[in-house]
């Protein structure tokens, strides 16, 4: 599967602000575009609903700068999408020779959705069968991560487990693991880059995929998470806090006070359960669902209030006190 170079950077280019590209990357981007060496993906899906997919897909949909762009235009020319199950045109065998050729070749990202099962020998997350022999989730990442040059985990059940990890560890009956934990108990120095979301934001992971083509160092927080886009909790507990970005907060420019039951449009949900407070991500600002002019609506505008769905702890706890 292949995005179009041009539709991509055209996509970059309208969304430069948003995805943090001067004028000199986009140069760079272009350039490194034009040539021959854009990155193979390999992206695998376990525990999880592949809800970071669609959400990834969405990116493609319809952008006014670039036009209305089909699921056809996805599979076409740009980023070497080498194995995604989801929407790739091969299936059974075809669809496995070319993942296994890509990891002769080596030098691939290594994109994994969905956490790991590890009771059972895995076997209850078989993603595909090679040959005779069904390959398990946890075996196929196994097989991969040697030749992978990085580790892009998109989606909070890949980067923390989600929610096929949540609950009492008696309820995790399958074994569930974090991509991350899983890889470097393969490779502890092998690089691993969490995208999280529930799902991910897809301009997100296309950040996170024009930083590997630009080759651009990408500072992580202790969570994995580029400082970029979810801030650094650790070191700034105001950077990319989404309460104190938040347009409802009452101490931003004189919004109505907080919230005493849901369905009050412009007031604060803290009260009511809203985790605005103890999540860091640029929601505030990029917001979801393009609309003619761009992205137009998030959780807190529809008075859904924040889950808190980029945390490593998400989604325990209770949400709606």
């Amino acid at each position: 599967m292949r995005v179009t170079r041009r539709d991509f950077l055209k996509y970059c280019t309208a969304s430069a602000t948003a995805l943090g590209l001067s004028l000199g990357e986009l140069e760079r981007l272009e350039a490194a575009l034009a040539g021959p060496g854009v990155p193979t993906l390999l992206w695998l899906h376990g525990s999880g609903c592949q809800g970071d997919s669609v959400s990834f897909l969405n990116l493609y949909a319809d952008l006014p700068p670039v036009g209305l762009v089909t699921t056809a235009d996805v599979l076409i020319n740009y980023v070497n999408l080498a194995y995604h199950t989801v929407v790739m045109a091969s299936a059974g065998q075809t669809a496995v020779t070319m993942a296994n050729q890509a990891n002769r070749k080596g030098g691939y990202v290594l994109v994994l959705e969905g956490g790991v099962p590890t009771a059972f020998d895995g076997r209850a997350c078989i993603i595909a069968t090679d040959g005779d022999q069904e390959l398990t989730y946890q075996q196929a990442i196994h097989n991969l991560v040697g030749n992978a040059a990085v580790i892009l985990c998109v989606g909070t059940c890949a980067c923390y487990g989600g929610i096929p990890k949540s609950g009492p560890v008696e309820y995790n009956s399958t074994g569930v693991v974090s991509c991350p934990e899983f890889v470097h108990s393969i490779d502890p120095a092998k690089t691993v880059i969490n995208i999280p979301g529930c799902p991910a934001h897809p301009a997100w992971v296309a950040w996170g995929v024009v930083q590997l083509i630009l080759n651009n160092p990408v500072e992580l927080d202790p969570y994995l998470r580029p400082t970029a886009l979810f801030g650094n909790k650790d070191v700034d507990e105001h950077a990319n806090n989404v309460h104190e970005n938040c347009p409802r907060n009452p101490n931003n420019g004189g919004n109505p006070d907080l919230a005493t039951t849901f369905g009050q449009d412009y007031r604060c949900l803290q009260d009511l359960g809203c985790r605005g407070p103890s999540t860091f991500s640029d929601c505030p600002s990029r917001k979801w669902h393009n609309g003619e002019n761009g992205p137009v609506n998030w959780c807190v505008d529809c008075n859904g209030m924040c889950i808190g769905c980029v945390e490593p702890d998400f989604p325990g706890g209770d949400i709606y006190l």
